[in-house]
């Protein structure tokens, strides 16, 4: 499967979120870090994360030594059914869904800056490429990741998820950029902290976040006394690789349950869930979704449609799909008559019925539901067995009367069956429709199309058929976004490139290259300990400049005094044998 194939994929209303990877955008400084979390997670993860992480790098297109060309992974991820598309940092959780459901990874092609090298909160290639995409080779996980997305992209979410969502993007790029201020990220914090409390019900959608969290992001599995890694938060973390293992980051057997457990994407995590086998998360995932909409119908299942204030899709007994907001229900204990407002489409098997897209019903829909006065079902019923309530044939005027008090009457000008012959669709003209004194529909309204159903078999977010949505076009923007470099960045930057320049011996001698570049960061940049590290990493391999290694080393560890668990030197001077 090659890139163009993968973008064949992409549904129109989703080609918006997808641009173009600048690979030259990428600095000296951005593959130093890159190169650095890699050594590390992969020193670490080669014996704490499951067995098929090592494999799994290689065979999704991820070297340890540079900054993925996403174009490389898609072809490497074909072999196992899957592809991969650029995007730019968060997409909305249905998009990503939606991606996720159709086997396309969205990778984030952003770096994480050198000071938030351990751990950072926004969306970037470390986490999405190599967090990500090393364990799909799996067949049982492969299979759970599509499902997940297969299922997320069906249930509703609320506007209170939105805000939630909104106010965790924006404090993430806040804290990831390092020009932002103290009152700044107080004032994201606070802001998140608002839509937190704001939020009045657990919708299906943060029910399953939350099981995306505690599985895809930062899942374990085994034993709580004995496991692997897994989850992509931990991969692709030196921070959270590390202190995962400390006793007091508690190891909990993975249930259903954990959809109850809320999470923190700032922070480090308190807690982490132990699943047995990839197999147990497909039935652990079936246990959490089993009473969502979707599954469950009913009027339960309205209710939860006409709570979220989406758009989504009922789906009744006769076939016919109504895609829409659901704006009300008649009746108290059966819904009794639907009302939808915005545009709304009609469909069958996923496909929008002709003539019934949302330019015909472009200022709402409404319908009766139930069974006829005499308690038959009309869903059960041919064109033909219309005759019995005065419609012998099309074009000529009668009347149904619902069992829950509905009336339809008007002139019969088309019958819509499914593929068994029954009615699913009936449209008239010169149609009133009233439920006692209520006037439902008018005849200057235009023609009726009424639903046929008595059940509601399902309802789930989103349209029935992707028609529905507005088409986009592929975007034109190229990321990782091009830097604007203060005077400090660009010396910062130079000094890494006088780095390289002296390892690969083409200028000057190395002991007295690597001083002064030494001396410079000591004055100049006193917290960034990364380049240290490299010249430190050069200095062993090559087995010379004891007391210029043991400057560093400490210069080091005086960084680390200072901002423990911020950064990750304990790890980089053990990589090097000199902890």
């Amino acid at each position: 499967m090659s890139a163009h194939e993968t973008l064949d994929r992409v549904p129109a209303h989703l080609r918006r979120y997808v641009v173009h990877q600048d690979y030259d955008a990428y600095d000296t400084v951005d593959q130093a870090v890159w190169r650095f979390i890699l050594l590390q997670t992969y020193n670490q993860l080669k014996d704490t994360a499951h067995p098929i992480y090592v494999d799994g790098l290689q065979q999704t297109g991820i070297s340890i030594d540079r900054i993925p060309r996403i174009e490389e992974m898609d072809t490497c991820l074909s072999r196992f059914g899957w592809g991969a598309v650029c995007v730019d940092g968060f997409i909305p959780p249905r998009a990503f869904q939606e991606f996720q459901a159709l086997g396309i990874l969205t990778i984030a092609t952003d770096i994480r800056t050198a000071d938030h090298l351990a751990y950072t909160p926004a969306p970037d290639i470390i986490h999405e490429s190599a967090g990500h995409a090393p364990i799909i080779p799996d067949p049982d996980y492969n299979r759970f990741l599509r499902r997940f997305g297969e299922v997320g992209k069906l249930a509703f979410s609320s506007n209170e998820d939105l805000d939630v969502y909104n106010a965790i993007r924006h404090l993430s790029v806040v804290k990831e950029d390092i020009a932002s201020t103290a009152e700044q990220i107080y004032e994201a914090e606070t802001g998140l902290e608002k839509a937190i409390a704001a939020v009045s019900f657990s919708s299906e959608a943060s029910l399953l976040s939350r099981l995306h969290w505690w599985t895809v992001e930062y899942g374990l599995i085994g034993k709580p006394e004995d496991y692997k890694i897994y989850g992509a938060g931990i991969l692709s973390s030196v921070g959270e690789s590390y202190f995962l293992h400390l006793p007091e980051v508690k190891k909990i057997p993975l249930t259903a349950g954990c959809i109850d457990v809320n999470y923190d994407i700032t922070k480090q995590q308190p807690q982490l869930f132990v699943v047995e086998t990839f197999e147990q998360l497909n039935s652990i995932l079936d246990e959490v979704c089993e009473k969502f909409a979707f599954k469950t119908g009913g009027r339960r299942a309205l209710s939860v449609m006409q709570r979220s204030g989406e758009v989504g899709t009922v789906h009744l007994n006769s076939g016919l799909q109504i895609t829409g907001t659901l704006s009300n229900i008649i009746g108290d204990k059966n819904a009794d008559y639907l009302q939808f407002s915005g545009p709304c489409a009609l469909a069958c098997h996923g496909r929008q019925l002709e003539g019934h897209g949302k330019a015909h019903h472009a200022e709402g829909y409404g319908s009766p539901l139930g069974v006829l006065e005499d308690g038959e079902a009309l869903a059960r019923k041919s064109a033909a067995d219309l005759s019995r309530y005065g419609f012998k044939e099309t074009g000529v005027r009668g009347a149904l009367r619902f069992k829950s008090g509905v009336i339809v009457e008007g002139v019969l000008e088309k019958t819509t069956c499914n593929e068994e012959g029954l009615l699913m669709l009936l449209t008239f003209s010169q149609c009133r429709v009233t439920l006692g004194e209520h006037l439902l529909f008018d005849p200057s309204w235009g023609v009726y199309d009424m639903a046929v159903g008595d059940q509601v078999v399902s309802a789930f977010a989103g349209a029935a058929d992707d028609c529905y949505w507005p088409e986009t076009e592929y975007s034109q923007k190229r990321v990782p976004h091009l830097k604007q470099y203060s005077d400090a960045d660009a010396r910062l930057l130079q000094l890494y490139e006088d780095y390289h320049r002296i390892k690969k011996g083409e200028v000057g001698e190395l002991s007295a290259g690597f001083r002064r570049i030494e001396g410079a960061i000591s004055e100049n940049y006193p917290d960034h300990w990364l380049l240290p590290w490299y010249m430190l990493e050069t200095l062993v391999a090559q087995d010379r400049g004891v007391s210029l290694a043991l400057r560093l080393r400490n210069f080091m560890k005086q960084i680390e005094s200072r901002r423990f668990r911020e950064v990750p030197v304990s790890m980089g001077l053990k990589f090097l044998g000199l902890s």
